[in-house]
């Protein structure tokens, strides 16, 4: 017999989108579940796939289990829903913070206890609303569960509520972990391509948007108004083609991401507290001679031996040539020369190709990648911010006229 025979077109659709995304689901917590070098960093995104493939049971076994009647696995399924969706942002945002994770700096504890409070919550709702599903098939507790409905319906309301406050917190949390995960970058890489996590920035607000569309169809549903909203198909192929969107981003990004900060073996010895690393180095016990011999050699390691050349160069590989731990290169960077690392290199880069668009007639494309950048738009917006113009307009303006120096 044909599990789809007698069910609407809108049904077979539903039924295919589950099936779809359980797929996926279940073949990217496969992947990222599998021992490799980063399963400690994948393993959230794992879980937050395997989490979706109990999720998304619901409507499948609905279809394939046998018997006209509503069994107990199905009642279990279709609300399991309410804890695998609860855990979801915290395993995202999970995901990110390791992904994010600074080896140089000693690691922040994580206050679980508050994040799991919820998920805890959602847990004793299923718990409490399955049992009252269970009994109201019962002759003797019957009657009992019967009285409990509309506590069962509260319950389930108070989670959807729950979650929908949950989601727009845990974006607001992703996106604070990524400023500050940009702005460490700048302090280590001399090149951040490919290191910034562009991709969470764009899934953060596509997850804010998918949420607003699907809180406004659970408000009209709760005021009775906008019918239209809550049951066309119209609101049901858009939700669809947003959740294989945003399901497909996360499998194709996520499956294949690194952490972005990687430090060499022997910067374990000089890690900080994350408040010492960017507070004023004031107790670090340098005096200011020191700190300008430390400058002086990072300017011969510019000028002279052009490290600035090297496209991928860290600062682990600075501390290297000048002889000096790499927080101390750090400090000299900020209170000698005043700029980041990210800063300080990409002006030497600048500066190399101001003077080879005005003494060569090399394709802006070639001195980009000659002078160090790995990027045609770095180079722009670098180039852009250190002398206030585009690199056509320095090489046309001619060397004769006087062009704005970098502060």
């Amino acid at each position: 017999m044909d599990p789809t025979q007698g069910i609407s077109d809108l049904e077979t659709w539903r039924l295919a989108l589950s099936v779809g995304l359980l797929m996926i689901s279940a073949f990217c917590a496969h992947l990222l579940l599998l021992p490799g070098p980063f399963r400690r960093t994948r393993l959230p995104l794992g879980l937050f796939f395997l989490s979706n493939v109990f999720r998304l049971l619901a409507l499948p076994a609905e279809h394939l289990l046998p018997g006209d009647g509503i069994s107990v696995l199905e009642i279990a399924l279709e609300l399991i829903e309410v804890p695998m969706s609860m855990v979801q942002p915290f395993l995202l945002w999970l995901y990110v913070r390791r992904l994010t994770f600074d080896p140089t700096v000693v690691k922040v504890p994580l206050r679980l206890r508050w994040h799991l409070l919820p998920v805890v919550f959602a847990c004793a709702v299923y718990l409490f609303v399955l049992a009252q599903q269970i009994a109201l098939g019962h002759p003797v507790l019957g009657a009992r569960a019967q009285s409990l409905q509309g506590a069962a319906v509260a319950c389930l309301w108070a989670a959807t509520i729950l979650f929908y406050a949950l989601l727009p917190a845990y974006a607001g949390l992703t996106l604070r972990r990524l400023l500050i995960y940009r702005t460490r970058l700048k302090d280590l890489y001399a090149s951040t391509l490919g290191r910034e996590l562009r991709w969470i920035w764009c899934l953060t607000g596509a997850v804010t948007l998918f949420w607003t569309f699907n809180l406004l169809g659970i408000l009209a549903e709760a005021i009775g108004g906008w019918t239209w909203f809550v049951a066309s198909e119209g609101s049901f192929y858009v939700s669809a083609f947003a959740q294989i969107a945003l399901l497909w981003a996360i499998a194709i990004w996520g499956t294949r991401q690194q952490p972005g900060i990687r430090s060499p073996a022997r910067a374990a010895e000089t890690r900080t507290t994350p408040q010492a690393e960017f507070r004023k180095y004031g107790k670090s016990g340098l005096d200011p001679r020191t700190l300008a011999r430390i400058a002086a050699r990072i300017e011969t390691a510019m000028t002279r031996d052009q490290l600035y050349q090297n496209p991928d160069l860290s600062l682990w590989d600075l501390a290297d040539k000048v002889g000096a731990k790499r927080h101390y290169v750090s400090q000299a960077l900020n209170e000698e020369l005043g700029r980041s690392f990210f800063d300080y290199v990409n002006k030497h880069r600048v500066e190399a190709a101001k003077a080879q668009l005005r003494s060569t007639d090399d394709s802006i494309l070639a001195i980009t990648y000659d002078v160090g950048f790995n990027s045609r738009s770095v180079f722009y917006r670098a180039f852009r911010d250190e002398v206030d113009m585009t690199p056509s307009q320095y090489r046309k303006s001619g060397p004769g006229e006087k062009q704005q120096q970098p502060q």
